[in-house]
């Protein structure tokens, strides 16, 4: 039970694929190993889902852009 728990979850469900996935599948079994109060397991499972998958997919697109090679370089 600590906020550290809730940002933890939050970073995985936006960079982790895998853990996304099974979080839009079976909510309650994905979150059922992570460090959360009730009312933080009960934030996560109102997400807007659609909002986490296009947030999601945006943040994998900043990151890529910045793995790329500095061009002239």
């Amino acid at each position: 039970m600590s906020a550290q728990g809730l940002e933890t979850a939050l970073a995985r469900l936006y960079t982790d694929p895998d853990f996304r996935d099974r979080f839009l599948q079976a909510p309650e079994s994905a979150l059922s190993d992570q460090d959360l109060s009730a009312g933080e397991r009960d934030d996560l499972l109102a997400l807007d889902r659609a909002g986490l998958v296009m947030a999601a997919r945006s943040y994998q697109h900043k990151r890529q852009g910045r793995r790329k090679p500095a061009e002239g370089l």
